[in-house]
């Protein structure tokens, strides 16, 4: 997931923009420069960094259990984990759950 201070650096750049877009330059000048972080556009486009990165943690770590030669690997194949798996790591990701936890255990 990406740092606290990413997101609050992705969140005043989104702000500042859409202020830029609005005319409210001098706003945005001064979100750009950190100055704005309790105006209501910097909030909102912080909390959506933060969703977004959630999921984007989440949908990485989904990948990284399905990138693991370990996963595909094994001798006979029915200990493989993905034999097991069939997906349910992916479908779970896609529905927003931690499903590699389940085959870690």
């Amino acid at each position: 997931m990406a740092s606290p201070f990413a997101q609050i650096e992705a969140a005043r750049a989104a702000a500042a923009a859409v202020l830029v877009d609005m005319g409210r330059l001098a706003e945005a000048d001064m979100v750009a420069r950190g100055q704005g972080d309790d105006f209501l556009e910097v909030r909102t486009a912080l909390l959506a960094v933060q969703r977004a990165s959630g999921r984007v943690a989440l949908l990485e770590r989904a990948l990284h259990c399905y990138a693991d030669p370990d996963f595909w690997d094994a001798e006979p194949c029915e200990a493989m984990l993905a034999y097991h798996d069939r997906g349910d790591v992916a479908r779970a990701a896609l529905r927003g759950r931690d499903g590699f936890a389940q085959h870690r255990d």
